[in-house]
């Protein structure tokens, strides 16, 4: 009798570790396949630098080595005023690409923007919409990745904004390294 008592508390035991490890796993999994879902999309950023001449730029990369499609890249210049240090924006730019190479960066001369920002504007990106080779929508903002997009996003940014044009087309170039 008492053998198949400690056999029976052996097996609850037992039975409960198992369940245990068996849900650990099982969160290890989810966050692994959602890890492996942010992969490709990880790898697209943006930036702004200067050229040789002082001339701001807006990099835009594909830094993963599958296609991304439906790019919808908002941007805006701001004029920096010295009275309180308030920017107010010179304009709203969307920019519609049917895709962007593997391992390719898009870059967009302040120079080459229409309606002739003074040389004292800034680019600052708003975000990047675009779905990667899976079918997945993703939207990267300077502070966050996040899928799905909520729709329309760059109307909640400053909708009372004007929008301008780019000169087309930008410059697309290849870049290493690449993963």
């Amino acid at each position: 009798m008492i053998i198949g008592i400690l056999t029976l508390l052996f097996t609850g035991v037992t039975t409960i570790f198992q369940a245990w490890v068996s849900s650990d796993q099982l969160r290890q999994s989810k966050e692994d396949a959602r890890r492996a879902e942010r992969v490709q999309a990880s790898r697209i950023t943006f930036w702004t630098d200067e050229d040789a001449e002082g001339v701001q730029r807006l990099h835009l990369k594909n830094g993963s080595v599958d296609p991304v499609s439906d790019v919808i890249l908002v941007f805006r210049v701001l004029r920096v005023v010295p009275i309180g240090g308030i920017r107010p924006w010179y304009g709203r730019y969307m920019a519609l690409f049917s895709g962007l190479a593997p391992c390719s960066e898009l870059v967009i001369d302040k120079g080459k923007l229409t309606g002739k920002p003074p040389p004292d504007a800034q680019i600052a990106a708003v975000g990047v919409e675009f779905t990667d080779t899976n079918g997945t929508g993703w939207l990267r903002t300077p502070t966050d990745l996040a899928s799905p997009p909520k729709e329309p996003w760059w109307d909640e940014v400053h909708p009372k904004e004007h929008s301008g044009d780019l000169k087309w087309p930008p410059a697309v170039k290849p870049v290493a390294p690449c993963s």
